[in-house]
């Protein structure tokens, strides 16, 4: 282990107040290092470290998130998130307890479609209890982005403004993008703004023994409008997300437009479906088996 990392390890030790018997790099990402941490008296922790040199700004810093873990932690969710147990500034870390468990993406195969379907408005509850328990007032305080906005982000509308005209591109696709595009700006009114997790999908809910163990990673949370939230999981499970939204309309009392979440989540991942075309091969099969999917789901 170099220098530096025993001293961070030193004073993750201080901060926990015991003696740690493992600590290993679990993960490098583009703005965090995530650190597994065991004690010696047989505790596990994951300690996340703020990069000094980041690949890009995150929405929020990780003294936020911290934060925003700690926040809901407290708010006794009916499912769990993690208990943050430090919180440093110097350097900036904090660590909280280990989920255990597995990412939803690895073991969702393996199961039925009733623990499928339960899982999934597990989600919905869950999406829904934020936005009544976290208010636009703590929202505020924390410090997180507070986005009263209804279109698409600007990153997305700019990939959309250039895929649209490039003729490398299927005029299939292109076609259906437009449609989408025209779909979303006529859904403009009427949203439902809430406190969103922002990054939500498959890696970031943790799962045990068919049941929701924790969902974790809050480094994009803000306050904004909820069609956000359910685009990664119509991306990756497009013939499940319905259960999802369903318990959330229920539990939350938001009718919401399942045409506007759709052509939302095909516009945001309209890139990357692009790119998964111009890979060929099994690649290519995927994106245009998603591109159906999208005009059925469109009615297009």
């Amino acid at each position: 282990m170099n220098t530096n990392l025993e001293i961070l390890k030193t004073h993750i030790q201080t901060l926990l107040g015991k003696e740690i018997t493992r600590f290993v790099l679990k993960g490098k990402g583009a703005v965090n290092y995530a650190y597994y941490v065991e004690t010696g008296d047989g505790k596990k922790y994951v300690v996340k470290q703020e990069r000094e040199i980041k690949e890009f700004e995150p929405q929020n810093s990780l003294g936020v998130e911290a934060t925003v873990a700690q926040h809901l932690c407290n708010l006794g969710l009916a499912t769990p998130t993690p208990r943050v147990v430090f919180i440093s500034e110097n350097p900036v870390v904090y660590g909280y307890e280990y989920v255990e468990g597995d990412m939803m993406r690895t073991v969702w195969g393996s199961f039925s479609e009733d623990e499928k379907t339960a899982l999934c408005r597990t989600l919905g509850i869950f999406h829904a209890e934020i936005g009544k328990k976290f208010t636009k007032e703590m929202a505020r305080d924390i410090g997180i982005k507070i986005d009263m906005s209804m279109g698409l982000h600007p990153e997305v509308q700019e990939e959309y403004n250039r895929l649209v005209v490039d003729a490398t591109v299927p005029e299939k696709f292109r076609i259906l993008v437009q449609k989408a595009k025209a779909i979303f700006d006529e859904t403009l009114s009427g949203g439902v703004f809430q406190f969103i997790h922002n990054d939500a999908h498959h890696e970031n809910v943790i799962v045990k023994d068919t049941k929701i163990s924790g969902i974790i990673d809050f480094g994009n949370a803000e306050y904004g409008e909820i069609a956000k939230e359910f685009s990664r999981y119509i991306r990756d499970y497009p013939d499940y997300f319905q259960y999802i939204v369903s318990e959330y309309e229920k539990e939350s009392g938001h009718k919401l437009s399942y045409q506007r979440l759709v052509s939302n989540a095909l516009l945001s991942g309209f890139a990357e479906i692009v790119e998964d075309y111009q890979k060929g091969g099994d690649n290519r099969s995927a994106a245009e088996k998603l591109v159906a999917k999208y005009e059925v789901l469109l009615g297009i």
